[in-house]
């Protein structure tokens, strides 16, 4: 099987119960993630897989977000934090309550030993020193587009590497040299979906992780199959679920 390490359930246009049923169809398990407080009570409960974190877009909320959660977390000990960041684009929060809030998450991720799933746009080397402070080893960069030198940065922090749809696009883009240089076990695949779609289509969705993964294969000299099965292996080395509930 296939899985989907970063999909946004309540974005998409079918029901839920319709998304992991075309996902199950198209033997691709996933990780449905969390964005803010409104949104992870909406998320309980609807996907057998999901990660819970207060996504940087969303961090001039200052309610009571870290005890719920911290309250969520708790709940289920395979429960990831995700998708948390730092995305320093016009018009999104200030930096430095960005750099606050995320240091804050990930040293509950930390305490908890639980996976990161990191949004950074325009951001990598705060992104970094914020991973070097709180001494987080175990996090995903989720789809990956920067150099070498970034990538090889977060892999000897202990980091994974994410590919997504722009892995589909014609010519190849730079960063599929990248993924060329990383060592094979750092690599988790996703769609971001509905977001990232994959070349010729409007909107992403779980179902298109297959191409994706063919893709880099073809990048890579693998065969689909090789890659199916690498990045099931990392994504349950680095999460420690069992995503066949998904199937």
């Amino acid at each position: 099987m296939w899985v989907d390490i970063n999909t946004h359930l309540e974005l998409m246009s079918a029901p839920p119960d319709q998304v992991l049923k075309d996902a199950r169809n198209a033997n691709v398990g996933y990780i449905a993630t969390g964005t803010h407080p409104k949104q992870w009570r909406w998320l309980e409960g609807r996907a057998p897989n999901v990660a819970f974190g207060l996504h940087p877009h969303y961090v001039i909320d200052e309610s009571d977000w870290l005890m719920t959660l911290e309250d969520l977390l708790h709940r289920d000990e395979q429960r990831a934090v995700g998708e948390i960041g730092l995305d320093f684009r016009r018009g999104m929060p200030k930096a430095d309550r960005q750099i606050r809030v995320f240091e804050n998450q990930l040293s509950l991720a930390q305490s908890l030993d639980r996976a990161v799933i990191i949004h950074t746009v325009k951001s990598h080397h705060e992104v970094i020193a914020s991973l070097k402070r709180v001494r987080c080893e175990r996090f995903v960069i989720h789809a990956f587009t920067g150099s070498k030198d970034i990538a090889q940065t977060y892999l000897s922090l202990g980091g994974y590497l994410s590919a997504g749809g722009l892995i589909t696009r014609e010519p190849r883009p730079r960063v599929a040299s990248v993924f060329q240089s990383i060592p094979k076990e750092r690599i988790l695949l996703e769609t971001d979906a509905p977001d990232l779609p994959i070349v010729g289509h409007r909107h992403g969705s779980p179902v298109h992780l297959p191409q994706i993964g063919g893709a880099l294969a073809e990048v890579l000299g693998f065969s689909e199959l090789a890659i199916q099965q690498l990045s099931t292996q990392n994504a349950h080395r680095l999460f420690d679920y069992d995503f066949s509930q998904s199937n």
